[in-house]
């Protein structure tokens, strides 16, 4: 029997159900256009079964089932609570704003009096107090001029134009920003925490506030990062509503930098790092 494939400048693959005979009668042509689809499907399967635990691709691109996967496999290694050796985390115990002391229970022979007490241990409880607003009515008055009867009226301060103070406006702020919780669950938790109604339009615009007042804040951590000589430079997925963005962040001993951009693109980079 003649060896087809030893002389054949483009032999047949091994593992494909092709017979020899059939191979070596394929046009040379054909065959070079078969094998280079071949390796084109081989990388694409490659890329497809790629994702952040084994390539350079971030998190935010893995499969949700993958996701889950790895979830459920770490969850499988690792019982729930403290682990084994770990360093013990006590809590802190504050300062009191009130005590309470409470002598030794009566001692099994029956008496009650005893020759000498210590304190043996302190148990502290503690507890949010009573979340009633701080309600301020600004009573502007008004009333006719002596000398010429133009009508007068009290004027409102700047500061308490908005009708909410600083720190309701910066924990509404905290918690729609930081804790990025819904408007819908800041609403719940005003009405049920803090016993107060807002409309949705009166939060946003405490964010909003919140917002604005932080701005310089934000430029000048750009600032800092910008002339670091070190950075760690990342970027996530972000999403707002109808639509999905990039949150690029810059970090350096110092500060955390962070900015929304459209793409995740050398441009967006070079935006972060040189805006």
């Amino acid at each position: 029997m003649i060896d087809l494939r030893g002389s054949d400048p483009r032999p047949l693959p091994d593992g494909l159900a092709i017979p020899a005979e059939d191979w070596h009668q394929t046009p040379t042509s054909v065959r070079s256009q078969f094998l280079a689809l071949l390796k084109r499907v081989a990388a694409l399967e490659a890329r497809v079964h790629r994702d952040s635990s084994h390539s350079s691709r971030p998190p935010s691109t893995d499969a949700p089932a993958n996701k889950h996967q790895r979830r459920m496999q770490a969850a499988e290694r690792r019982k729930p609570g403290a682990q084994p050796g770990h360093p013990a985390h006590q809590q802190v115990r504050l300062e009191p704003t009130s005590s309470v002391s409470l002598l030794p229970d009566a001692c099994a022979c029956g008496h009650r009096e005893f020759a000498e007490v210590t304190l043996s241990h302190t148990h502290q409880v503690i507890e949010l107090p009573g979340m009633r607003p701080e309600v301020t009515h600004w009573m502007l008055y008004q009333g006719p001029c002596l000398a010429c009867g133009t009508r007068c009226k009290a004027s409102l301060p700047a500061e308490y134009a908005r009708g909410y103070g600083p720190r309701l406006t910066g924990c509404m702020g905290a918690m729609a920003g930081i804790v990025g919780a819904s408007r819908s669950a800041v609403q719940d938790l005003c009405a049920s925490g803090f016993s107060i109604a807002l409309r949705k339009g009166a939060l946003q615009n405490m964010v909003d506030r919140v917002s604005e007042a932080i701005g310089p804040h934000d430029t000048a951590s750009g600032e800092v990062a910008r002339t670091s000589w070190v950075n760690d430079v990342d970027e996530t997925s972000w999403l707002l509503p109808g639509d999905r963005q990039w949150l690029w962040g810059m970090a350096t001993p110092a500060v955390a930098y962070f900015q929304l951009h459209p793409h995740r693109s050398t441009a967006a980079c070079t935006q972060l790092m040189h805006d």
